[in-house]
């Protein structure tokens, strides 16, 4: 059994392992709420938080669409942020590099299955006031989570080949494009 996500279009799905480890945190980033409203996806923010399931990478499967795959940076060295190119739905962020097994996938707002959030993270760029919480917790669990599926060779993901590059080119926004989708 796995948990299905698709885009707004239907045109990409994918999904996560049902009993994939993972942590349920509501980052509120300005790098987060900047990725979608360069998209034009503001609906995809709750509040301005985006709504993210950390998991590891070998549990991510992208099932129809993977021609639609897209990925942008808001810098040449951020994170890379996939969504699907042909509505503009954000998908999930990876580290820029394979090294350590990660993926944030991206949440529909309400999106039922994946427990209760257990972090609030990164609230100063949150467009109204709300307490930080769980931080501390969410990284342990990221990094204890991320070592494991490492020492385990459990690192195989859709968003790297097998030399640990992206398995697409992306596109670092400008100055002018991150400016323009801050908060």
């Amino acid at each position: 059994m796995s948990r299905s996500l698709s885009c707004q279009c239907g045109t990409m799905r994918w999904s996560i392992a049902q009993d994939a480890p993972g942590s349920h945190v509501m980052c509120y980033c300005a790098d987060c709420q900047s990725h979608a409203r360069h998209l034009g996806r503001t609906d995809m923010l709750d509040q301005g938080g985006s709504d993210i399931f950390q998991t590891i990478p070998s549990a991510f499967r992208i099932d129809a669409g993977q021609e639609h795959l897209a990925m942008q940076r808001l810098g040449p060295r951020g994170m890379y942020r996939w969504y699907a190119g042909c509505c503009n739905t954000p998908i999930a962020n990876t580290l820029n590099k394979n090294t350590l097994p990660f993926v944030g996938a991206v949440l529909p707002p309400g999106a039922q299955g994946f427990g209760k959030i257990t972090a609030i993270a990164n609230t100063e760029a949150a467009p109204v006031k709300i307490r930080q919480r769980g931080l501390f917790g969410a990284v342990w669990s990221l990094l204890t989570r991320a070592l494991m599926a490492k020492l385990r060779g459990q690192t195989a993901s859709p968003f790297f080949n097998a030399e640990g590059g992206p398995v697409i080119e992306g596109r670092v926004l400008t100055k002018e494009e991150r400016k323009a989708a801050r908060p």
